[in-house]
């Protein structure tokens, strides 16, 4: 019994701290289509554009079919089925909103009446792109700013993407990419891209951790953070610690050493990470290719407290991924 309260104990404090950041949304006037990379800490709409010039937000939750950039490549939220909207208080259709709260990873129609930048700080979280097969996806990723990849960089590795059934908002109007290996994403932007068949395509680099949420580290044990090149050449990549806005997270990767000419291991040795920021470079590795690092927390010095950073993931290709990290001393 002793040892249930102790799980619902790690539980509790691994679930109360959260990672956030800032992202910068630019946009301009008239129609945007953003990817919302955070979990606003100001969720409501009202609150989040209370005194912006932003008038009406839409989110989509359907399938699009190809027949409607046939038809009408303009946006028009009231007449197409599928959007939740949110209209700004200001408006004589605010009593029609039924959009009540925005979410992260998450695309969106955001129209402005003048151009604005927002400041959204906001929890972080896992990134995790689900394709609905053979129909048009609004999606978006983390990507260098400036410096992301061309939309043929970062979907040449999958099958069911590597193709110009790509649209982007232009102007107030859904424009085909007709040339995805001259075109540059950007960060924070949503676009409609057709996925043929099913696919678990997430980018170039997928990073997965032990835990679905994200990296937990405590006293004992590890926790495994991997990398697996997805794209179709070798793929090299930076890891950094983001401790702003968050805590300083001192961590060890313990890597298997083995003895010279000898089958057997000499056993695990740490290699440590400052408590603060720090960046590290990996090598390139192949397509198909990848590593797994088991983390350790550093528990010495600390207080006794849950701690929360952020690692950042960087391609050389420009993609970012970005891992919540929450350790618990007890």
């Amino acid at each position: 019994m002793k040892r249930a309260i102790f799980f619902l104990d790690v539980v509790a404090a691994l679930g109360a701290g959260a990672q956030t950041r800032t992202q910068t949304v630019l946009l301009a006037k008239g129609w945007n289509a953003v990817w919302l990379e955070v979990a606003p800490q100001e969720g409501s709409p009202d609150s989040l554009f209370e005194g912006k010039p932003v008038d009406i937000v839409a989110g989509y939750t359907l399938p699009v079919s190809e027949a409607q950039f046939a038809k009408s490549t303009a946006v028009n939220v009231q007449t197409l089925a599928g959007w939740t909207v949110w209209y700004a208080p200001r408006r004589a259709d605010a009593p029609l909103s039924r959009l009540g709260r925005l979410t992260g990873n998450k695309g969106y129609l955001i129209h402005a009446l003048e151009p604005v930048t927002l400041e959204i700080r906001g929890e972080v979280l896992m990134a995790d792109v689900r394709w609905t097969p053979d129909c048009y996806n609004l999606v978006g990723f983390s990507v260098q700013t400036p410096g992301g990849p061309t939309f043929k960089q970062f979907f040449r590795g999958s099958p069911a993407h590597n193709h110009n059934k790509i649209y982007r908002l232009v102007n107030g109007t859904w424009r085909q990419v007709l040339a995805p290996d001259a075109e540059a994403m950007r960060a924070g932007e949503a676009f409609w891209i057709y996925c043929d068949g099913p696919s678990d395509y997430p980018g170039p680099l997928q990073v997965l951790t032990s835990a679905k949420l994200g990296l937990h580290l405590t006293e004992t044990g590890t926790s495994n953070l991997s990398f697996l090149n997805r794209a179709d050449h070798p793929l090299a990549f930076t890891l950094e610690q983001v401790t702003a806005g968050n805590s300083d997270v001192p961590m060890s990767a313990l890597l298997t050493v083995f003895k010279d000419d000898v089958v057997g291991q000499a056993g695990p040795a740490p290699v440590d990470f400052p408590a603060g920021a720090w960046t590290q470079e990996f090598p390139a590795y192949d397509a198909g290719a990848g590593v797994t690092l088991p983390l350790a927390l550093r528990p010495q010095g600390l207080a006794k407290g849950t701690y929360t950073s952020l690692l950042k993931v960087v391609t050389d290709l420009g993609s970012v991924t970005y891992v919540p990290v929450t350790a618990l001393k007890e």
